[in-house]
């Protein structure tokens, strides 16, 4: 548990001995709960609050944030719902893992309302599940490639349960970027994996669009399994045109030409997810 002085002297600027001779500047009472929440936030960027990092008790933070119980009460309850913290009643409050996938798990909601969003979304599968492709094909073991082949045996079987068809499809994806081999790139397919549950939804309930998203999947795979780059870019981005159809009644017109890549337009009814 992080210490009183400590914790003071980080939110403070000044070391424990000179923390407990000054007082924190008088945050408006109107931006109380957001002031202590900015704080805490701020100590966990700086890494003054690690991961795992019990906060004292409420009482005591109150007091050594000059504000009410109430007002830190309810600065904690924010941190929760950003999964920033994990309350536990009876034990204390913790920071929580920090994992990029679990704090923008709640983003889901943004993206469904918003078509600007999901525009963006759609821009950063390209760009990262392109390069996983491309990485993949050279760097796939035999293993890797006999794991993504059953992937797609299981995706023909559950064609008429879209339910099991998205786990699928999410889970044969983010096989092709742990074939890629790259960390970074993985903590960007985790965001990507995320928030793409909304797309998804939007496009996996009819069976045409899981069909054509199964043929899709099957010439990546041929290509990842001919150890071809650029065929295996081609197959996602193609893909991931058709991922682009298939939403296109909801969010308009989401690109203003058609992608260099795209061999011929998708047909009516055959976009892929």
């Amino acid at each position: 548990m992080v210490e009183r002085d400590s914790l003071v002297a980080a939110l403070d600027g000044v070391d424990g001995e000179a923390a407990r001779e000054r007082r924190f500047t008088v945050i408006p009472r109107s931006t109380l709960p957001e002031e202590v929440a900015n704080r805490l936030l701020a100590l966990i960027r700086d890494q003054h609050l690690l991961p795992g990092t019990r906060l004292p008790a409420e009482r005591n933070l109150a007091g050594m944030m000059e504000v009410s119980r109430p007002v830190v009460r309810e600065a904690l309850r924010a941190l929760a719902l950003m999964r920033v913290v994990d309350i536990r009643p009876g034990d204390g409050t913790y920071i929580t893992s920090l994992e990029p996938k679990q704090l923008i798990a709640h983003l889901d909601f943004v993206f469904a309302k918003d078509s600007v969003a999901l525009v963006q979304l759609l821009e950063a599968r390209r760009v990262v599940e392109a390069g996983n492709a491309r990485l993949a094909a050279v760097r796939i073991s035999e293993g890797e490639v006999a794991a993504l082949s059953d992937l797609v045996v299981s995706l023909a079987s559950c064609i008429d349960d879209p339910d099991r068809f998205s786990e699928l499809d999410i889970a044969l994806h983010e096989a092709v970027c742990a074939a890629a081999n790259n960390f970074l790139l993985s903590q960007f397919m985790n965001i990507v994996s995320t928030l793409g549950k909304v797309s998804r939804e939007r496009t996996g309930g009819l069976r045409q669009v899981r069909e054509a998203a199964l043929h899709d999947h099957r010439r990546i795979l041929d290509a990842l399994q001919a150890h071809d780059p650029d065929a295996a870019e081609r197959a996602m981005l193609e893909h991931l045109d058709h991922v682009e159809e298939g939403l296109r009644p909801a969010t308009g017109s989401v690109a203003t030409e058609p992608p260099a890549h795209a061999a011929e337009p998708a047909a009516a009814g055959t976009q892929a997810r």
